[in-house]
């Protein structure tokens, strides 16, 4: 009894562990009453702004008046998919040719069968991002040299790969024969017009692109040179006449708005005033920024002791009690102007006091149980 005692002392004792009470963004998406420019307006009529912007696929904002004119009124027998092609092919460094699907996992589930009928090879490999972020060629290097002559696609996803890194990749691949796919639906119109491969003038044997080419709305496309574009096949739906019209204006704001250094402009003073904001509230001794002004995070530093997780949920529910909706990301859209940064900094000088003495008090800190201490 006595034991039992002291043992339910010691955990009375332990801090209690909080987690959000945030809903996932994708929840309060799917029950919102209204979403415009960057604003979301949940089922209770309850709006909160939107930082997240459907995680990059939302570049103008939600609604964008010119491109919702646009799906509305778009003209019997335009050819929009050539159309929208022949924007594209001007944009993209490596398309010399374009085709489009329903969703961006077909346009890769097509650039991938076409590199296997070019190479003759069955194996992928998926660099992470991790290794991207940190500029490891080697480990790639490594993974191609393990499984050489069987490699028959590279897909990088360069958000934050240096052109160093890229370059490194482009030549392992030119040497081993390896069909080199950049995934640039988070990097597209947002790094440089052309992405990554337009910033680093590194050129992809082919590129596959989301849903951020139509603002949003459901697409893929796969482009590249010609060679491996004569081996892309057609799987899955096709997009449609909505989303290749709204592609059409999307992609004619992102040339005549310079939609990528406004994004950057916006999302650097977004990264300097939150990140003034840390140092000020001492909440800099437990986050961090992280990533691209255009796609930046702010998380928990690595801490030995630390409930990263749970700190992480902790901010995304104060954020979201302020009527911000963040979840650590600041992906800013052309909506995302100057009363919506200085509304997000608001958020954040409140939210962060209170969270740094909870913090500090030891609130977040790992559980070590007896039997954890034992082993």
């Amino acid at each position: 009894m006595a034991r039992a005692d002291a043992h339910a002392a010691q955990r009375s004792a332990e801090p209690a562990r909080v987690r959000s009470a945030a809903p996932t963004y994708a929840a309060v998406l799917k029950g919102a009453r209204q979403v415009v420019g960057c604003s979301v307006k949940d089922r209770f009529g309850v709006e909160r702004l939107d930082i997240c912007n459907a995680e990059g696929a939302v570049l103008l904002g939600w609604a964008d008046p010119r491109v919702e004119t646009a799906v509305a009124k778009v003209e019997a027998g335009r050819r929009l998919e050539a159309e929208a092609a022949e924007r594209l092919g001007a944009l993209v460094p490596c398309a010399e040719a374009v085709g489009f699907r329903g969703s961006l996992n077909a346009a890769l589930a097509d650039a991938l069968t076409a590199a296997k009928t070019v190479t003759g090879r069955d194996g992928a490999f998926f660099c992470d991002d991790e290794t991207t972020a940190a500029g490891d060629s080697d480990a790639v290097a490594d993974a191609l040299a393990r499984h050489v002559g069987e490699v028959a696609a590279l897909v990088i996803r360069p958000m934050e790969a240096s052109a160093a890194f890229l370059a490194a990749c482009r030549r392992l691949t030119l040497r081993d024969g390896v069909v080199l796919v950049f995934d640039e639906s988070r990097t597209l119109f947002r790094l440089h017009r052309g992405g990554a491969q337009g910033l680093h003038a590194i050129t992809p044997d082919l590129t596959v692109m989301g849903a951020s080419i139509a603002n949003g709305r459901p697409i893929g496309a796969v482009a590249g040179k010609v060679e491996p574009m004569r081996a892309v096949g057609a799987t899955g739906p096709r997009a449609t006449t909505a989303a290749l019209a709204a592609a059409c204006a999307t992609l004619d704001r992102v040339v005549r708005d310079d939609v990528p250094e406004v994004l950057t402009v916006r999302g650097a003073e977004i990264e300097a005033e939150v990140g003034t904001r840390l140092a000020r509230t001492g909440a800099d001794a437990w986050f961090a920024t992280y990533g691209d002004p255009t796609w930046s995070l702010v998380a928990a530093r690595p801490r030995l002791g630390l409930d990263a997780e749970a700190l992480e949920a902790a901010l995304a529910a104060a954020l979201y009690a302020e009527g911000v909706l963040s979840f650590g990301a600041h992906v800013p859209s052309l909506a995302t102007g100057p009363a919506a940064i200085a509304r997000l900094i608001g958020a954040y000088e409140r939210a962060l006091p209170p969270l740094a003495e909870r913090a500090a008090r030891g609130e977040f800190s790992v559980r070590l149980r007896r039997s954890a201490l034992a082993r």
